[in-house]
């Protein structure tokens, strides 16, 4: 008996332009051209390992300003579709050809897919996607968060559920790396990205085109079977699976595509992996990695506010006299105010160095945050607001701590106004930190 050869599938006119049009719209997006990427690519760091590669795999072209467009996706559509039509003007039909066009094009799209999804995963399967809430954030009323931060805020409050979303996208990305199971990824990355797609547009989030492009991806892949699951599925007819493949023994080097697809391993399934997992236990991609002061977090209650010498009681209406004070862990104290803040919008939230990370202030009212700078035996600090509508927000104080609840603050603004501020700290238990120590049982909480 002998064994029968797939036939290659005849390509209409149409299907061949769109064929190429669609590899070209593709390479046009996914080729980097621009040099802020090799900036990104030629200082990688082990500490910055997880931001850079993620910042690399999301990667889209920017022609019209300094953050990807619609208009660059519509002029890489139009380059497409003319580039189409003048590639397919230049070749005679060639069935051969264009199947293995289509294979590369596969190719591509499934090890491309796979990069992005290894790195999206392990940052949520080890919970360092969306970070822990800050005691800023704790304190601060919910409708002051903005939408995009309402969306990170839930998934960071819900550890469980990123995890279940990393695995899944873990998932995706091994089926991706074998042919015979890459369909079976793309039904799970299309209603999962189109999902993320639809959240970026409704909470107003950085990444919507990066969602997009995902889905984009997974259309050669899902296209090629589409017609095979519609017979099996709606017709309920018996389907073959499509075997044509490229015999790779054609080229010299075909019978080691293993070492690259073992390189792709190392690289995303491992040292992803690795990284991920040690940030996990010791630092985090969006808070400053900065020490403050030792011993000093907490919220602490404003309890004497002298401006210029005139002491200012409290007023729940008066704009200037700080209400309160949060120290964090790292160098970053936040003060409310009733006056109202000016936020600033992230145009994304994965930043390498402590001065760039905007997520703990972005997107946020109610609170004023400063980054500061300590003296070595800590007791001068200089505290500077980051956010870019605040520039001029400074103050150098000197620090003295009478006992492990009392802070006291004196100097000056950058005005030359001199202000002392007396601090006490209060006793305060978060649900979320209970929760984690005695469990949601315990403390009468059900799923």
């Amino acid at each position: 008996m002998t064994q029968r050869t797939p036939q290659i599938p005849l390509y209409a006119p149409w299907q061949r332009y769109t064929l190429r049009a669609g590899i070209l719209f593709i390479l046009f997006l996914s080729l980097p051209l621009q040099a802020d990427f090799y900036r990104t690519l030629f200082a990688i760091e082990w500490t910055y390992f997880i931001t850079d590669v993620f910042n690399l795999l999301v990667f889209l072209p920017h022609y019209f300003g300094d953050e990807p467009q619609i208009y660059d996706w519509l002029l890489g559509l139009g380059i497409a579709l003319i580039g189409a039509l003048l590639w397919i003007k230049r070749e005679a039909p060639n069935v051969e050809r264009d199947a293995l066009y289509f294979y590369v094009l596969r190719i591509f799209v499934r090890f491309r897919l796979a990069s992005i999804l290894f790195v999206a995963g392990f940052t949520k399967f080890f919970a360092i996607f969306a970070p822990e809430l800050s005691l800023s954030h704790l304190n601060t009323g919910y409708g002051y968060f903005e939408d995009w931060k309402h969306l990170y805020l839930s998934l960071s409050a819900a550890p469980a559920y990123l995890v279940f979303l990393g695995t899944v996208e873990l998932l995706a990305a091994v089926l991706l790396l074998f042919r015979r199971t890459s369909f079976l990824a793309t039904i799970i990355i299309i209603p999962f990205y189109g999902n993320v797609f639809l959240a970026d547009i409704a909470y107003g989030g950085a990444y919507y085109l990066a969602s997009a492009y995902i889905v984009l991806l997974t259309l050669p892949i899902f296209l090629y079977d589409i017609g095979r699951l519609s017979r099996l599925v709606i017709d309920l007819q018996a389907t073959v699976p499509e075997r044509w493949a490229f015999d790779w023994k054609q080229v010299g080097w075909g019978q080691w595509k293993w070492i690259p697809k073992l390189l792709f391993v190392v690289l995303f399934g491992l040292l992803v992996g690795v990284r991920s997992f040690d940030i996990s236990r010791t630092a985090s991609l969006y808070y400053p990695e900065e020490s403050g002061l030792s011993n000093i977090a907490g919220k602490y209650i404003v309890e004497s506010y002298v401006l210029n010498g005139n002491r200012i009681d409290f007023s729940p209406t008066h704009k200037s006299r700080w209400k309160d004070v949060v120290f964090e862990k790292w160098n970053t104290l936040s003060v409310r105010v009733n006056d109202s803040i000016q936020t600033t919008t992230s145009k994304g939230f994965l930043k390498r160095e402590d001065g760039k990370r905007d997520y703990e202030y972005a997107q946020v009212g109610d609170r004023l945050y400063y980054r500061y700078d300590t003296s070595s035996d800590q007791k001068q600090v200089i505290l500077q607001n980051p956010n870019p509508h605040y520039a001029n927000d400074r103050y150098t104080f000197s620090v003295t701590r009478p006992d492990s609840s009392r802070v006291a603050l004196r100097g000056k603004n950058a005005q030359g106004d001199s202000l002392f501020v007396e601090l006490r700290k209060t006793d305060k238990r978060y649900l979320l930190e209970e929760i984690k120590k005695e469990g949601r049982r315990k403390l009468g909480f059900t799923l």
